[in-house]
């Protein structure tokens, strides 16, 4: 009993003994923005691990031990403190924002990062660089202004879709566009092509729903770090698109509108009635009065002055425990094309809500539909700005008694505008909704359910004069998509060390359908339904759908905000793969160091920041179609044998069928110079590609010609360079410079199992005039090189192989004559702001590429005389008087071969263009306030794609695709309507 009461008092002794040698200090943590305090700054003890977090108000309680008198207090964005303790009891510490460190934050896969603390490579816009600007869609907005991204326009046509590569193009059958992420939503993945019968038209705009003035910022992923979070979509690159959302305080409400007027960049020449009559009688040698005296001039009547409107209007604002955004849209444009009508209508409604300060909800939800009077383009007869230049110029839409004429092979433009139905209406819905909670001041779990609803109806009635009989098309798709979203979010200071982690898992799911119904033979035109057809050609109801399940994880170091560490991991299940290649795992790595945070630099006058990153990484393709891996069997009137329903193989199975996989190194340097008026960001990286998805040859004993496999390899490397500069800046003035290049070479590497040219190269062919050829670009042109008209003989010579003249025309002498992948392309944009007036110009630039112009092949082929209309160079031809003409001899030797597929139809596709000039003016606030409704007025007017300097002839785009997304078929045109250029003018008020 004595023993047990010595050592009860020895311990007591102990405590008393402790707690002699230690003290509590309390306090609270403040700064300007949150008077209130800060919640999360971590305090620790100097030179040890022990410490805390200050919680919802601020406030901390901390035991410090005798020999510990310092207290550090640190927080993300804010300068860290120390203070000594002393005899103090309470110490309350005021903080201040550390600029150098905060800097701007932006967008990430699964949450936000501070720019200067960054190691991922992203280019951002900000809701200041995309409003104002008449933009239909989103992609609009990264033209020349991100390095390293490529956005070619496909089409003048409304609604047609914009191509988009980031760093260069990484497969050759699988997509090539990048993934788009829409307030976490990932977009459905499905081409436009899916959801479009193109029909000789270039595909639809993915994106075309996405209302613009919704968006608050554009975030572009791009090296390995930033993409590795996406896994196996990642490979291309990915866009994280923000949407606005409200602000605590007074609601406000703004409105913007704005309408202007469109034409063509450029208009193709072609020959009057007098000067096909005139060429026509030189050929024939018949006289002109023989001739038609009477015509029509098709292209003058399908170009008109298109017109362009937008009107929104929205709503924020809230109470310190729910915001909320409210907007709607209404969009309408009128191209510069016969026919060709789109309207969109957008609503969106996003909010937030704080159960407690622990607890948030959110909800975010746009609604659109769009109607689009859609016209054919490109290879279709039917397409106007096609056929107005090949219709012979004494054809007529009407007869002597004004009724509309059948014209045949190139049908009558005006008979389908006006009784003709060409209809695509689309209606979508893109909502998530998410719950999040801290389950630790420093630990956040947040669930995320969102959806991507889309219904496409598209309808074709030609009336009798088109279509003998006539003819109906209804096509009806619709692609659900859902998904959910799990995270546990952890942010951390121990003293000078910081560390955050993330990990996740996400389920998706889309489940597409399709309806189609054609038919011919109409009693009479009046009948629009596809029911009323006396012949059904198609009855088809098809339906398909994907899984995708994923795991992932992020981890963030930092050392005193100076040295940086980040590693990612995803591991992706994908139900399109083979059961033998199922899931695939994607990592990166990535280091940063902040150099202008050393001694050593930290007195330099010239410059302010300085941060090296490296990275590594890897990142998937997995844009193939659903049963690519599965050994499949087709039925339907195809498998019917002998009048009995049956099926026969179709695909042969392919269980080891995987991922198309990237590894991209980049090492980048940012820098700020001269108290911050100059900034620097350029990135050197390299991004090969194993795997590609190749149609491999296999024995004709299987019973199927070709296997899908991953086979192929590929390498983009290049260059990209950002400059900001602040030129003059004064009380009254500022101008501004950016300027964003990208360099690019591309290489395909190998391609097993491909076929050989005469030369022992593997290449895989992308159309007639280009082909992806180991060891060069994967979009190369390979063309017999046309060499002119000979001056002495008048007749057309072309090139050998082996580079010798010759005048017989053959395809064994085709080379490598370009390709069509730019070398540099990027924008400069100069702004110059004087007071309330602010005057911006974005010029785009493309340098390196070649377009193959292939309608040249008809409009220039004399052999189509009576058949179409023709070029007028053709009436510069080679005379004894007109030696260094265009066109051969008449009715010479090579009359038959001059237009064939050649060089001749190739042009540099280097250009400079002037995309956007603005001028607006801001209305004084002194000036408002009398009015005691409007808070704030902007007036502006702009012109895009105004000017354009290039070395092509009158009528040739260079911004021209008529392959849409296909990656083996990119810089060709077949009569691709122009760009537009436009004229508007807007007003936008904020009340």
């Amino acid at each position: 009993m004595k023993r047990v009461l010595l050592s009860l008092a020895l311990m007591l002794l102990a405590v008393i003994s402790l707690q002699a040698q230690s003290r509590t200090v309390t306090g609270k943590v403040t700064s300007e923005d949150e008077p209130g305090g800060i919640p999360g700054v971590n305090v620790s003890i100097k030179g040890t691990m022990a410490g805390t977090i200050t919680d919802i108000d601020g406030s901390y309680s901390l035991t410090v031990p005798e020999g510990s008198n310092v207290l550090v207090f640190s927080f993300v964005g804010f300068i860290p403190q120390e203070k000594t303790v002393g005899n103090q009891s309470r110490i309350d510490v005021f903080m201040e924002p550390d600029v150098k460190t905060l800097g701007e934050v932006v967008v990430v896969g699964y949450g936000t990062q501070s720019s200067k603390l960054s190691v991922q490579s992203i280019s951002t816009l900000d809701n200041s660089q995309i409003e104002g600007m008449p933009i239909f869609t989103a992609q609009e907005a990264l033209q020349g202004q991100a390095a390293g991204v490529q956005l070619t326009g496909t089409s003048g046509v409304g609604g047609a879709q914009q191509n988009i590569r980031i760093r260069g193009v990484a497969s050759l059958t699988a997509g090539g566009s990048p993934l788009f992420v829409v307030d976490g939503v990932p977009l459905n993945d499905g081409s436009s092509d899916d959801y479009s019968n193109t029909s000789g038209a270039v595909a639809l705009n993915p994106l075309m729903e996405i209302n613009p003035n919704e968006i608050e910022s554009i975030s572009v992923l791009k090296d390995a770090s930033a993409v590795a979070i996406y896994g196996s979509r990642g490979a291309n690159g990915v866009i994280l698109i923000e949407t606005k959302k409200g602000k605590s305080g007074q609601s406000r409400i703004n409105v913007d509108y704005y309408q202007g007027v469109q034409n063509p960049t450029t208009e193709r020449p072609y020959m009057s009635l007098q000067q096909y009559n005139q060429y026509r009688s030189l050929r024939t040698e018949t006289p002109v009065s023989e001739f038609p005296q009477q015509g029509f001039d098709w292209p003058e009547a399908v170009i008109q002055q298109g017109s362009i409107s937008n009107l929104n209007v929205s709503a924020s604002g809230g109470s310190e425990s729910t915001t909320y955004f409210i907007s709607g849209t209404y969009f309408n444009q009128d191209t510069y094309a016969l026919g060709n009508e789109l309207d969109r209508f957008n609503g969106r409604l996003n909010m937030t809500h704080k159960f407690s300060e622990k607890a948030r909800f959110g909800a975010n939800i746009g609604l659109a539909k769009t109607d689009n009077d859609r016209i054919y383009s490109d290879n279709s007869t039917y397409a106007p700005l096609t056929s107005a230049f090949l219709h012979l110029p004494y054809n007529r839409p009407f007869d002597d008694n004004g009724n509309y004429t059948r014209l045949g092979f190139v049908p009558n433009l005006l008979a389908i505008e006006e009784l003709a139905t060409t209809d695509y209406i689309t209606r979508r819905t893109t909502a998530n909704t998410f719950f999040e909670v801290d389950i630790l001041p420093d630990l956040t779990f947040k669930t995320d359910w969102g959806i991507d609803q889309i219904q496409t109806e598209e309808t074709f009635r030609f009336p009798d004069i088109v279509e003998p009989t006539g003819s109906g098309y209804k096509r009806i798709i619709q692609d659900y998509k859902w998904l959910s979203t799990n995270t546990l979010n952890y942010e951390n200071y121990f003293g000078d060390h910081y560390i955050g982690g993330l990990l996740g898992y996400s389920y998706e799911q889309a489940d597409f359908s399709s309806i189609t119904v054609e038919g011919s033979g109409f009693v009479s035109d009046q009948l629009p339904n596809v029911a009323s057809a006396a012949t059904p050609t198609i009855t088809s109801a098809t339906g398909t759908n994907w899984k995708l399940a994923s795991y992932f994880a992020r981890v963030n170091y930092r050392y005193d905000d100076k040295y940086l560490f980040e590693g990612s991991a995803r591991r992706d299940g994908s139900s399109r793969f083979g059961a033998d290649n199922r899931y695939g795992n994607f990592w990166a790595l990535s280091g940063g160091w902040v150099i202008s945070e050393e001694g050593f630099l930290q007195s330099s006058s010239l410059l302010n920041y300085l941060k090296l990153n490296v990275s590594y990484g890897t990142a998937g393709n997995d844009r193939i179609s659903n049963f690519e891996s599965l050994g499949l069997y087709q039925a339907g009137t195809l498998g019917d044998y002998a009048g009995s329903p049956g099926i026969y193989p179709s695909q042969p199975a392919n269980p080891q069928l995987g991922w198309e996989e990237s590894a991209q190194f980049d090492f980048t340097v940012n820098a700020s110079l001269l108290d911050n008026r100059l900034d620097i960001e350029a990135s050197v990286w390299n991004k090969d590609t194993e795997g590609l998805l190749l149609d491999v040859p296999i024995p004709y004993t299987t019973g199927y010609a070709s296997l899908t496999q991953n086979a192929g390899s590929m390498r983009n490397r290049g260059i990209d360079l950002m400059v900001q500069s602040t030129n003059i800046q004064t009380s009254d003035f500022e101008w501004k410079t950016i300027l964003n290049a990208g360099f690019l070479k591309n290489e395909v590497l190998e391609l097993p199992g491909a076929s050989e040219d005469s030369e022992g190269r593997r290449f895989v062919e992308g159309s007639a005039s280009q082909r992806a050829i180991e060891g060069h670009p994967v979009n190369t042109f390979y063309l017999v090189r046309y060499n002119g008209i000979n001056p002495e003989t008048g007749e057309a010579e072309w090139l050998t192989k082996d580079g010798e003249t010759t005048n017989t025309y053959s395809a064994n002498d085709r080379v490598i004559v370009g390709s069509a992948i730019p070398r540099i392309s990027g924008g400069l944009t100069n702004s110059f702001t004087y007071k309330g007036l602010v005057l911006s110009a974005l010029i785009t630039f493309v340098e390196g590429n070649y377009i193959m112009y292939d309608d040249l092949r008809f409009l220039n082929n004399p052999n189509n005389l009576n058949s179409f209309n023709l070029d007028p160079q053709l009436l510069d031809y080679w005379t004894e008087d007109n030696r260094n003409s265009f066109a051969p001899k008449l009715n010479g030797d090579t009359q038959s071969t001059f237009a064939q597929r050649s060089t001749q139809q190739l042009r540099k596709g280097d250009h400079i263009r002037l995309r956007n000039l603005s001028l607006s003016y801001t209305i004084p606030t002194a000036v408002l306030a009398n009015t005691k409704i409007i808070r704030s007025a902007r007036i502006y007017g702009m012109l895009q794609n105004f000017l354009t300097f290039s070395s092509l002839e009158d009528g040739l785009e260079p911004e021209v695709n008529d392959g849409g997304g296909n990656n083996q078929r990119q810089g060709e045109s077949f009569f691709t309507p122009a760009q537009a250029k436009s004229v508007t003018l807007g007003v936008s008020l904020g009340f």
